[in-house]
């Protein structure tokens, strides 16, 4: 986490902040994702929710888990844990500005060509495979070191996680990467290992950390930059009502620390300007009346421009969720099938989770809906059979002009 610089820890009595508490890796299970380009904000974190259900057979209350986001590429790392499994290694966790799995420490490192590095950190020992010209790993694996590991066991595991990384790329057949590696002979695969230079001094404008090879091994350092804030918080793997309080209570003491500061600041300041202040007491005043005059006029202009705003508002008007929600049940046997959840996509499109009594009423219902003549397409996915009962997602997208926008007036 990036430290504060030192003069505002002197002058509010603030320690230097913590660092993040590392928990295994090896007991995470990850993918990469390929975002879709229409996914903005908090659409891209409610993405995130659903791969990281996708990937685990646990509900999402029951799972530690967290994501890396490459805004350049658009492409998603999703990592997720049984919580259960990470109980002990997250005692301390409320006294940390942030928990990540150790593996986090290389996310930010980019190669010309595929490269498997490895990381060593404790007793984990964890090879990334990381896409030419990409921060996002395609796939992670770990494996646990025995207490006195020596030079030999080293070897022997990343010979393994080698080998099973290998399998992974040769295998792959999955469409949720755009580029992915799929040839391991195209992979240059580091011959050190890494470990985490705890010794090393970040700097106070631009804070990094320090990959340095492991042992009595040389070679270069691997300097890697702490991103902002905002993107630490959604690598963290605490539960999400938990990053709120801590969100909040970071926010606020930073606030009373900034507010410290400037009031000391401000205090210095307007005792050196007191003087001039009452040298230019009547010019001041008569300022205070021209904007006194202007007020009504301004106040006049800023109500045109809200009218403005809501008149453009009904203009560029699309179609309305419940608009497309509502067509859609005309085919729903609501006996039969239920809706959990929709998402409208790009005014024209709908995304829906649903539960259907059995297979049959599934497929007789998206049936129904590809003979309709109004859509463009009509997608089933994430089809899963439990307990007599079938949920699926259906995805539609209608053709343009296929239904009329809905119309409304604001009151102006």
């Amino acid at each position: 986490m990036p430290k504060l610089p030192q003069w505002i820890q002197q002058l509010s009595g603030a320690e230097e902040s913590i660092e993040p508490a590392l928990v295994p890796g090896n007991w995470f299970v990850s993918r990469a994702f390929s975002v879709p380009e229409e996914l903005k904000g908090r659409e891209i974190e409610e993405f995130a929710e659903l791969s990281a259900e996708e990937i685990s057979p646990f509900n999402l209350e029951q799972l530690f888990w967290g994501y890396y986001f490459n805004e350049e590429t658009r492409r998603l790392f999703i990592y997720a844990a049984y919580d259960q499994k990470l109980r002990a290694s997250m005692v301390d966790s409320e006294v940390s500005d942030f928990v990540f799995p150790d593996f986090v420490q290389t996310f930010g490192l980019k190669f010309e060509c595929p490269t498997l590095i490895f990381l060593q950190h404790e007793l984990t020992l964890t090879g990334i495979l990381l896409p030419a010209n990409d921060t996002i790993p395609q796939t992670v694996v770990g494996k646990t070191l025995e207490i006195d590991f020596n030079k030999e066991d080293l070897a022997d595991a990343k010979q393994q996680i080698t080998s099973r990384i290998r399998e992974h790329v040769n295998r792959l057949s999955e469409a949720t990467l755009c580029n992915p590696v799929e040839n391991f002979a195209e992979v240059a695969v580091s011959d050190q290992i890494y470990a985490r230079n705890w010794d090393y001094e970040e700097s106070k404008s631009k804070p990094a950390i320090e990959l340095i090879p492991y042992g009595d091994r040389t070679g270069s350092p691997w300097v890697i930059s702490v991103p902002a804030t905002s993107v630490l918080w959604a690598l963290d793997i605490r539960k999400s009502e938990d990053k709120d309080q801590l969100v909040k209570r970071h926010g606020w003491t930073l606030f009373y620390w900034r507010v410290s500061v400037i009031v000391i600041l401000l205090f210095f300041i307007l005792a050196f300007l007191e003087i001039g202040l009452i040298g230019l007491k009547k010019l001041n005043e008569s300022e205070a009346m021209f904007v006194t005059d202007l007020a009504p006029k301004s106040q006049k202009v800023e109500e045109k421009a809200n009218i403005l705003a809501k008149i453009n508002q009904v203009i560029t008007n699309q179609l309305l969720p419940f608009e497309m929600l509502d067509w859609i049940n005309q085919f729903r046997d609501p006996e039969a099938i239920h809706f959990t959840r929709f998402t409208a996509e790009g005014g024209n499109a709908l995304q829906v989770d649903a539960i259907g009594v059995n297979p049959t009423v599934v497929n007789q219902f998206q049936e129904e809906l590809k003979q309709s003549g109004m859509l463009n397409s009509v997608t089933i996915s994430n089809n899963r059979v439990q307990n007599n009962r079938t949920t699926f997602r259906l995805r539609i997208e209608f053709k343009d002009e296929a239904l009329d926008p809905q119309t409304f007036f604001a009151e102006l």
